[in-house]
C-alpha cells in the first residue's frame, strides 16, 4: 500500500500542474495493500451509481472506461484493471483511515472520481462536464455533483485532498471553510501510521508561504484566520497554507481528531470553531496561541548545509 499511496499522494504542489509528471504504474507493479472489508452497498445506491455512471460517461468527449464500486463511480482513460487497483489500493484504504480519525457517516450517494492520464485530457473533461477552464490546476471537487476530476499523472496529493472534501461533505457539510480546506490540504502529503489505519500529515511546500509571510511580519493572527466565514480569495494561498499547518500543529498535539468531532457536535453554536479551539487548547483567547504556533512553525526552516 505504501508504494501506491506515495505515488498518488506525494508531490510538489497540490492543485498545480507539474512539469515532472509521474505516470501511473500498471496494477501488477503496485505493492500489496491490505484488504479493507466494507459493508455491501444497498441495492438502491448501486442502482443510482450505475445509472449516474452511464449518464456521466456519455457527456465525456474522449474514450473512457467505467467501473462501479458503490458508492464510487470510477471513470478514466485507463484500463479497467487500473481503475480497480486505484479503488483497492488508494481510495478504500484512504476512506477507511479517514473514518477512523474523523468521519462517522458512510456515503449514501454516488461519489464520482474521474482520473485522466494527461493535463490536456483532464482539461477537456473538466470542460465537458462543468464548462470549467482549469488553467494550471489539475484537480477539483464539484460538491453539488459529488464529483472529483483530476489529472492522475502528476504524482501529487490531489486525490487525497479532494477525497477528504467529498467524504467531509457527507459527514459534516457545514464545516467551517478554513478547516475544510486545512484538513483536505493536510492529506495532500501524508503517510499511513505504523498501524496502517490512520493518515499522518507531513510537511510540504506550503510551509514556505507561511515562513515568507512570517519573515515580512505579514502572517495574520490565528483568530483572524479562524473567524473567516469564507476564505478571502485575495489571500487564498496564504490561508490554505495557514489552515493546513494549523491542522498539522493540532495533529502533533493529538488534538486534530478530537477537534473535528467536538466541533461537529458544537456546530449549532460555534460556526467558525473558535470556541471549540479555545476549550481544547485551554485558553481564553486564541491570541494566546500565536507565539507558540509561530515558534513551532520556525522548526520547518531548512537549515543551511555546512
Amino acid at each position: 500500500m505504501a508504494g501506491f499511496y506515495f505515488l498518488i499522494f506525494s508531490g510538489t504542489q497540490e492543485g498545480r500542474a507539474s512539469s515532472n509528471a509521474v505516470r501511473l504504474s500498471a496494477p501488477e507493479t503496485f505493492q500489496s495493500a491490505p484488504e479493507i472489508k466494507l459493508l455491501q452497498p444497498s441495492s438502491r445506491l448501486l442502482a443510482e451509481c450505475e445509472t449516474q455512471a452511464k449518464q456521466i460517461q456519455q457527456r465525456i468527449s474522449i474514450p473512457t472506461n467505467l467501473l462501479v464500486r458503490a458508492p464510487y463511480i470510477l471513470i478514466g482513460d485507463y484500463e479497467t484493471k487500473t481503475l480497480d487497483a486505484l479503488h483497492r489500493k488508494a481510495i478504500q484504504p484512504t476512506e477507511y483511515a479517514l473514518n477512523v480519525s474523523y468521519f462517522d457517516l458512510q456515503p449514501d450517494r454516488p461519489i464520482t472520481i474521474i482520473a485522466l492520464s494527461s493535463q490536456e485530457r483532464y482539461q477537456q473533461v473538466a470542460y465537458d462536464l462543468d464548462q470549467r477552464k482549469t488553467g494550471s490546476y489539475y484537480g477539483y471537487f464539484q460538491s453539488d455533483e459529488m464529483r472529483i476530476v483530476l489529472n492522475l499523472t502528476t504524482g501529487s496529493g490531489t486525490l487525497g485532498h479532494e477525497l477528504t472534501h467529498a467524504l467531509a461533505q457527507i459527514d459534516y457539510p457545514d464545516m467551517p471553510e478554513w478547516f475544510d480546506e486545512g484538513l483536505a490540504s493536510l492529506h495532500e502529503q501524508c503517510e499511513f501510521s505504523d498501524e496502517g489505519n490512520q493518515l499522518v500529515g507531513i510537511s510540504n511546500w506550503r510551509v514556505q508561504i507561511l515562513l515568507s509571510a512570517l519573515d515580512r511580519n505579514q502572517l495574520p493572527d490565528l483568530k483572524s484566520m479562524v473567524q473567516q466565514i469564507r476564505i478571502n480569495t485575495d489571500r487564498e494561498a496564504l490561508t490554505y497554507a495557514y489552515a493546513r499547518y494549523f491542522c498539522l500543529y493540532l495533529q502533533q498535539k493529538r488534538l486534530l481528531s478530537p477537534f473535528y468531532r467536538k466541533l461537529r457536535t458544537n456546530r449549532e453554536f460555534d460556526e467558525t470553531g473558535q470556541r471549540t479551539l479555545q476549550q481544547l487548547l485551554n485558553v481564553h483567547d486564541l491570541s494566546e496561541v500565536d507565539a507558540d504556533f509561530q515558534q513551532w512553525l520556525t522548526s520547518f526552516r531548512v537549515k543551511p548545509k555546512q
